[in-house]
């Protein structure tokens, strides 16, 4: 075996991002076993991008830091399902959870338009319950981040050119600024509702 030519090929680096089959991995191995220059470069080199991965490397603002604390905050709010304590409702938002949350509130019968329960408000946050089988008329948020998730039914959210089909599970941000509308597409829509301050 040619040592220069078998560490200039490439293959020792392919190992350290482990970028080989599983077969060419313990091959690597076994040429690093019987030739110590083949291992003691093979280790350099894992050296060299362990060193270059921490150079690189950048903390998460705290931005990000928030935000992770902030969803792992609303998971945790979100398995508790305690109405006196609700979560932000958001893309990673359990539509189920939010289903079993809200069973108290809802009306024995589907009510003959639309239906708002409150579910919470603060300085920042409102949040409503809607129960509804007429069309929402097109509307413009200015100061509020507006989102829903739908529990039940179907609906389309048309906002400025674009039209979203969602169904159970589905959630939407709107953008401020933007006119949007919803039409009801199923014979009626279940769906928390948010508003933000922004």
């Amino acid at each position: 075996m040619n040592i220069e030519e078998y560490i200039n090929s490439g293959i020792l680096h392919d190992y350290c991002i482990n970028a080989l089959s599983v077969a060419q991995q313990l091959e690597v191995e076994k040429v690093c076993a019987r030739y110590p220059e083949v291992k003691r470069e093979l280790l350099q080199m894992q050296q060299s991008l362990e060193q270059f991965a921490a150079g690189a490397a950048k903390m998460p603002g705290i931005a990000v830091k928030e935000n992770i604390w902030n969803t792992l905050e609303n998971i945790n709010k979100e398995k508790a399902g305690d109405l006196n304590d609700l979560p932000v409702i958001n893309k990673y938002s359990d539509h189920h959870r939010w289903q079993r949350m809200v069973i108290p509130l809802m009306p024995k019968s589907i009510p003959e338009e639309r239906t708002m329960i409150p579910l919470r408000h603060t300085d920042k946050v409102m949040q409503v319950l809607v129960i509804s089988r007429t069309d929402v008329d097109d509307e413009v948020h200015e100061h509020e981040q507006e989102s829903f998730l739908v529990l039940e039914g179907e609906c389309e959210c048309h906002i400025g050119d674009n039209v979203y089909r969602l169904g159970p599970g589905g959630f939407i941000e709107i953008p401020l600024h933007l006119n949007h509308n919803v039409k009801v597409l199923s014979p009626y829509v279940v769906a928390v509702l948010q508003h933000i301050a922004v």
